[in-house]
């Protein structure tokens, strides 16, 4: 078996309860935990010839971030990976979690006698048909447009940009401060879009040519949206809305409409004339340019406008989310 080493970067020791910084994406800072540990990292074959491949595989745990370089970048939590590597070269799996940054790396190496006349590719093997576009880190449906497949977080990161421009006469439309108020949230009643988007909870993408499922972990929402189709008449109101998408170039367009008017937008109600546009921009393998533009004329002079980012994070999973177990009154705790 390949030989392995493990350090701790940034003078965090191993069992440290301090916080390394979150990875870009992550919502706020991450409570104490225990801390992340690599429990195994090896390749099947420590030495092979040109054009032969080795397998690496891997389990972390208590992360929030895992690498492997070079080459693949994020990853899941447990996996495996075939590669043909061109030239002796080794593999590093970076772990960041509670207690820091720690890493482990593998060497595989390429005998010498054999790189002059072997196939030495250094690609994985059954690369993705995208491998000879312009961009190969960004996977592709077979139609050639990119693929969002993947669970991503944008949470706090999406957020308004702009002034609220309210119609006149629309001042009534605002929802007044009140620290008793703890949202739709507390109810466990449907945020909206795309106030779904910028909850502190991922959501995964499910993507093929003619149709994109969005799955939030929160409330445990889900959207179906066909891809190149309008919308119905005579649809009901929803609390997501109805959605239907087109591409613009690389950018997948999502319209959404049929709102019901229960929802709130940046402090203020809004009517079943709520329309919003959001914008999805694959920029690289890890990210996602996120933007929504809402429209009410009924209440809003100027369309809002919201900005972020998107993080992929290989390593999590959407999980089971029941707001209504054991739910609260919270307003036994405004009572003196």
């Amino acid at each position: 078996m390949a030989a392995v080493a493990a350090v701790a970067l940034g003078g965090l020791p191993f069992g440290s309860q301090a916080q390394a910084p979150p990875p870009a994406g992550f919502p706020g800072v991450a409570p104490d935990a225990p801390p992340a540990r690599i429990l195994s990292f090896a390749a099947d074959r420590e030495s092979i010839s040109a054009g032969e491949t080795v397998t690496l595989r891997w389990e972390a745990i208590n992360a929030y971030a895992i690498e492997l370089d070079p080459d693949l970048g994020a990853v899941a939590t447990r996996g495996t990976r075939t590669l043909e590597p061109g030239a002796t070269t080794t593999y590093t799996l970076q772990v960041t979690g509670p207690g820091g940054v720690i890493t482990q790396a593998v060497t595989v190496s390429v005998r010498a006698d054999t790189v002059a006349g072997g196939a030495a590719r250094g690609a994985t093997a059954g690369a993705p048909a995208n491998a000879g576009t312009t961009d190969p880190s960004l996977p592709r449906l077979a139609s050639g447009k990119p693929d969002l497949s993947g669970v991503w977080l944008g949470g706090r990161d999406i957020r308004m940009v702009g002034e609220i421009v309210l119609k006149p006469g629309a001042e009534s439309f605002r929802i007044p401060p009140d620290d008793r108020d703890l949202g739709q949230g507390a109810l466990c009643l449907p945020p909206g879009v795309p106030a779904a988007t910028s909850m502190p909870y991922p959501l995964q993408i499910v993507q093929r040519d003619d149709v994109v499922v969005v799955l939030y972990e929160a409330y445990n929402l889900f959207r179906i949206v066909n891809v190149g189709v309008p919308h119905p008449e005579d649809l009901d109101p929803t609390w997501m809305g109805h959605s239907v998408a087109s591409w613009d170039g690389d950018t997948l367009v999502i319209d959404v409409t049929a709102f019901n008017d229960k929802t709130r937008i940046a402090g203020h109600a809004h009517t079943e004339a709520m329309h919003v546009v959001e914008r999805y921009t694959r920029t690289g393998l890890d990210t996602i340019a996120y933007e929504a533009s809402v429209e009410d004329p009924n209440v809003f002079a100027e369309p809002l406008r919201y900005e972020g980012v998107l993080v992929r994070h290989p390593e999590w999973e959407i999980g089971e989310y029941v707001c209504a177990e054991n739910n609260k009154d919270y307003a036994e705790l405004f009572t003196e």
